[in-house]
């Protein structure tokens, strides 16, 4: 199969759920066979991929250190993908368990929380470019931690701030910097004064660990080396945009209940990360940190067309400008970003030949 018709399977990736979204209506949500095809697509192209994305070989050689070294687990590692690391050195997969693993995390966790929006297919279209194809495969570590970020936004929902503190400890226990989504839990409990001050220490407390646990990466490799992530500016001002939209508009934007103030929140972040991209020594670290915003985008936009539109046309369009400027942002990536060939050709296990995962 050619570099060109490979390339084809990200733009069927998105087209799938942008044309679902065209004519999805937020009053007949439903999960359908449409909703399990996708489901399936999304974890079998993550997981499956071979010798694809930016992160394949430096966690193959992972992978590789990990067959002949002891599973160590320490206070200042990430101790969930320490033992995914060693599982898979010792298992038949090797490398495609840990990216079988992330994808299927990653289907279900984006599944669940595209349910809870008011256009799931819009949810899902918004974050195939950058979510899915950069950070899935792109990723790892991030990627599942991101995931897990996703449930833990979701059991928001009902108010429930112990299960979502449990997913992002989840989340940091393959990525340890997910802890700094720890203080949300503080915002939105409302409990008495004793509880917050309580929660509040143990969140100090986490986020001292988490800046112990990746100085060396974060610090060194990044912030010493004043690494900058290419096309940062450009990703940080896609989650900046509707993120300031959701402020302007958040009567509008924004749902009643717990998860208001969370939103709000990390809307104001992905602002001040824009700014601070400008100021800070490295981009990569701001870069990598805003991960953790994605979610805005899903949410903002899958929440405007019904909250700004007052007509019918109106909503067709609002959905149709969104896809048509998520289908050019994909477009750019695909055919100019620098680390695109990473990428590209995409290749699926299963139609390799000649590959022996024991070799």
């Amino acid at each position: 199969m050619g570099h060109g018709a490979r390339m084809i399977v990200y733009w069927l990736l998105f087209a799938f759920p942008a044309a679902m979204a065209l004519v999805e209506r937020p009053e007949a949500r439903r999960v359908g066979f449409a909703w399990v095809f996708a489901i399936i697509a999304i974890a079998a192209l993550i997981g499956l991929r071979w010798q694809t994305g930016g992160d394949w070989f430096n966690y193959e050689r992972m992978v590789e250190r990990a067959l002949w070294s002891p599973v160590q687990l320490s206070p200042l590692s990430d101790p969930g993908f320490t033992v995914l690391t060693g599982i898979a050195a010792r298992s038949q997969m090797g490398m495609l368990l840990i990216t079988c693993f992330s994808g299927v995390v990653m289907a279900l966790a984006l599944a669940r929380f595209c349910f809870d929006q008011p256009r799931p297919w819009l949810c899902l279209s918004v974050a195939v470019p950058y979510m899915i194809v950069v950070m899935g495969m792109g990723y790892i570590r991030q990627g599942i931690a991101v995931s897990f970020l996703l449930l833990a936004l979701a059991s928001l929902r009902d108010g429930r701030v112990g299960r979502y503190a449990l997913w992002v400890l989840a989340g940091a226990a393959f990525h340890s910097t997910a802890l700094i989504l720890l203080p949300l839990a503080v915002m939105v409990t409302n409990r008495n004064i004793v509880v917050r001050v309580l929660l509040g220490l143990t969140v100090a407390l986490l986020l001292g660990y988490s800046i112990a646990a990746t100085r060396g990466d974060l610090v060194t490799n990044y912030v010493d080396a004043e690494m900058a992530s290419s096309g940062a500016a450009i990703r940080l001002m896609m989650t900046a945009v509707p993120g300031a939209m959701l402020l302007i508009f958040r009567e509008r934007l924004t749902v009643e209940g717990p998860e208001r103030s969370v939103w709000i929140a990390l809307s104001a972040a992905a602002i001040f990360a824009l700014v601070l991209l400008f100021v800070f020594p490295s981009s990569t670290v701001v870069d990598r940190l805003a991960l953790y915003l994605l979610p805005i985008q899903c949410f903002v936009y899958a929440h405007l067309p019904d909250s700004v539109a007052t007509t019918d046309k109106q909503r067709r369009l609002i959905v149709a400008t969104i896809l048509a400027l998520y289908a050019l942002a994909f477009f750019v990536w695909l055919n100019f970003a620098v680390n695109v060939d990473y990428w590209l050709p995409y290749r699926f296990y299963p139609l390799e030949d000649g590959i022996c995962l024991e070799c």
